[in-house]
């Protein structure tokens, strides 16, 4: 603390304390410091007003506050160094007052009133309650609510106004900090805990409330939920042979770690691996290929089946789009692609990898012996009442197998009566160009962007709007993803002859209004749809391009004259889906000059952007330490205005049909994703890594 204090002492800048009248200073009970950019740095105590010393601060310097929270002797201290007569304040005849009943004689605010260090969970709860009400945080209704549900369920006052949505988890981890005058755990110190969280037995974490969060070898830091609790902490030396460093973690984030940790499908996963190698050591070395095959083709509730399972239903439940089996040098390891992003999950040791795979290959009806050559394959598994289709490819790699399994949701219904379109991350203006051009009675209207990016779902988004018992909406997808009430939907079979193109010339034999096209793969399907928008029926479809503009470029190149895609495309919306911040960790900065240079060409933007505040991930256990929580989408619209089919008839570059664009309103994807940055929604990495960094 005392080279804190050193720190600050030397980054007071005393100019800028010299606007402030000392006796304001005491009063709020704050130390202005430095102004960076547009913040004023002010440091204060447990009785700063932080509302009323951000409003003097916006007055005098007309910034932005930030404060840093120092103990009340460090703060008393602090304040001397700029003003040595604060010492001195208490002599009232100096300021010509008269001590009387109502005026203390001693009026320096700085001195630290004795203030006691909870020591029982009830002190806890009741100085954490009285902090946040005092401060007008919480209402007088709330800290009683939350004061009977305490009781009642033994947990600290503050998780519970949390969950109850009252305070937000940063503000939480504050006021602890403040009441038990210690750190809070850091996110370095939560990424680390994969490496020793078994230090201390499950038991005892439980029992205690205690996290192993990080080591040097001789401390061990330790993340706790009642700091008060000190006979633990001198149990973990005879555990660990350590001394303990006490961090202050909140009880809502320590019961999400305990449950990641040592939850009942952790310890499920964790036992039949441990099975699994205990089989794989029994197998006779002279069982040939052929026999070990047979065994596994009998095997349908043995270890290595519940297994795969085990991976395919922990995919399902976190979400998963794909599950990754791929060879390491010395074992197999599987990863999940969660929120567009690729994350370890187990190590698959040496001896099991092999049955693991054939048992792939056995489920979805490949060749299990072949391993030189790519294979496909498909299959379908129960889980939780729904029907899970999943398709599957085998690679040959460096002389072993690497598996990709696509995760194909189960069907949603959704309520066809409610016909707003609600696309998340869109804004009112993105919304209401899209329902401008499905008013048009006739045409094609395409969504773009790579797979996985929202593309059905925004279609369907568009079909609940349309969806009125006046029109008949027929589709034909490959799967059907989502089930909607008074839509006739129709599902590609290559086997059985039923591709798009054949089922959409049965589809306008069914007078139908409009028509939901999966994809548009090929000539023959984009032929079709070009026939039907001309023959008086809407048709929505998706087709993979990286912008709008590209999209007209690549309808011509796969074949469609010029001036068909002319008279019948009525708009492109292409998108991307970029990750949310989550809104419980994020942090405020300001970016550097290389950072801003990754989104901006020219030098005012960058120096501009350099000003503002923007929002960087940090990571809690809310958002599993990733700094994101969900995805919203980045959307580009292009309606297809009389300029732009004039451009499209004379052969334009897609570059040139962009500008046009752009200058009669169109929003880009960079634009967009922009916007989402400075609403403090996600950030530059983000950008840079969806759209890639900015071209000139």
């Amino acid at each position: 603390m005392d080279e804190k204090i050193q720190k600050l002492k030397a980054n007071i800048n005393k100019e800028v304390v010299s606007k402030f009248d000392i006796a304001k200073l005491n009063e709020f009970q704050f130390l202005p410091i430095n102004v960076k950019n547009t913040t004023l740095f002010a440091v204060g105590n447990q009785h700063t007003n932080k509302h009323e010393a951000g409003e003097l601060i916006k007055a005098v310097c007309g910034c932005e506050t930030q404060f840093i929270f120092l103990p009340n002797e460090a703060f008393e201290e602090l304040f001397v160094s700029i003003n040595p007569q604060t010492e001195e304040i208490s002599n009232t005849e100096q300021h010509g007052i008269q001590a009387t009943e109502e005026t203390p004689t001693d009026l320096n605010p700085n001195k630290e009133v004795e203030r006691q260090v909870p020591k029982t969970f009830a002190e806890m709860n009741k100085m954490v309650g009285d902090i946040l009400y005092n401060k007008g945080e919480i209402t007088e209704v709330q800290l009683a609510e939350a004061m009977e549900d305490a009781k009642k369920r033994l947990e600290p006052i503050g998780s519970i106004l949390y969950q109850m949505g009252a305070i937000a988890l940063p503000r939480l981890r504050t006021v602890l900090s403040e009441v038990f005058n210690m750190e809070n755990v850091t996110t370095e110190m939560f990424k680390a805990l994969d490496k020793n969280i078994k230090m201390l037995p499950e038991d005892f974490i439980r029992e205690n409330k205690i996290l192993p969060m990080f080591t040097d070898g001789k401390i061990l830091k330790v993340g706790v939920v009642e700091p008060y609790n000190t006979a633990s902490l001198k149990e973990i030396v005879y555990i660990t042979g350590q001394n303990p460093k006490p961090y202050i973690i909140t009880s809502f984030e320590f019961e999400q770690t305990v449950d990641k940790y040592f939850s009942k499908e952790k310890k499920q996963s964790d036992n039949i691996l441990k099975k699994l190698e205990a089989e794989a050591s029994q197998l006779s070395v002279e069982d040939s290929l052929w026999e070990q095959i047979d065994k596994e083709l009998q095997e349908n509730s043995g270890t290595v089946a519940e297994f795969v399972n085990k991976i395919l239903t922990d995919a399902i439940d976190l979400k998963a789009s794909d599950i990754h089996i791929e060879p390491r040098l010395k074992n197999h390891v599987v990863r999940y692609r969660i929120d567009g992003i690729l994350r370890h999950a187990l190590d698959l040791p040496a001896k099991i990898e092999q049955p693991v795979l054939t048992r792939f290959k056995v489920l979805s009806r490949m060749n299990i012996a072949e391993h030189r050559r790519p294979q496909d394959g498909t299959f379908t598994i129960n889980y939780k009442d729904k029907e899970f289709d999943f398709r599957i490819n085998s690679l040959p790699v460096s002389g072993k197998e690497k598996m990709v399994i696509r995760v194909l949701a189960p069907a949603v219904t959704l309520n066809s009566s409610e016909k707003e379109i609600k696309l998340m991350g869109a804004s009112e203006r993105d919304i209401q160009k899209i329902k401008k051009l499905i008013t048009s009675p006739n045409g094609i209207i395409l969504t773009s962007g790579p797979t996985g990016s929202g593309k059905t779902t925004t279609l369907y988004s568009i079909l609940k709007n349309l969806n009125t018992e006046g029109v008949n909406i027929t589709t034909i997808e490959d799967p059907i993803e989502i089930k909607l009430e008074g839509v006739n939907q129709s599902q590609v079979n290559v086997k059985a002859g039923i591709t798009f193109a054949s089922c959409m010339r049965a589809i306008l034999r069914q007078d139908p209004d409009i028509i939901l096209v999966g994809e548009i793969r090929d000539y023959e399907t984009l032929e079709v749809a070009i026939s039907a928008a001309l023959t008086g029926h809407l048709v929505l479809s998706t087709v993979h391009t990286n912008s709008a503009a590209s999209t007209l470029t690549r309808l011509i190149e796969m074949g469609a004259k010029d001036y068909l895609v002319s008279s019948t495309l009525m708009g492109v919306i292409s998108q991307r889906l970029v990750r949310h911040l989550c809104a419980d960790c994020k942090e405020e900065y300001y970016p550097s000059h290389e950072e801003a240079a990754q989104i901006f060409n020219d030098e005012e933007d960058i120096q501009k952007l350099m000003q503002t505040k923007l929002y960087r991930a940090k990571g809690c256990g809310q958002c599993d330490m990733t700094g994101y929580k969900g995805r919203m989408g980045v959307y580009e619209i292009l309606p297809i205005s009389k300029e732009i089919r004039k451009l499209i008839s004379q052969g334009a570059h897609d570059i040139e049909i962009e500008d046009a664009a752009i200058a009669t309103g169109m929003k880009t994807l960079s634009q967009s994703c922009l916007n989402h940055i400075l609403n403090g929604e996600t950030t530059i990495s983000e950008y840079v890594r969806v759209l890639g960094l900015v071209n000139e």
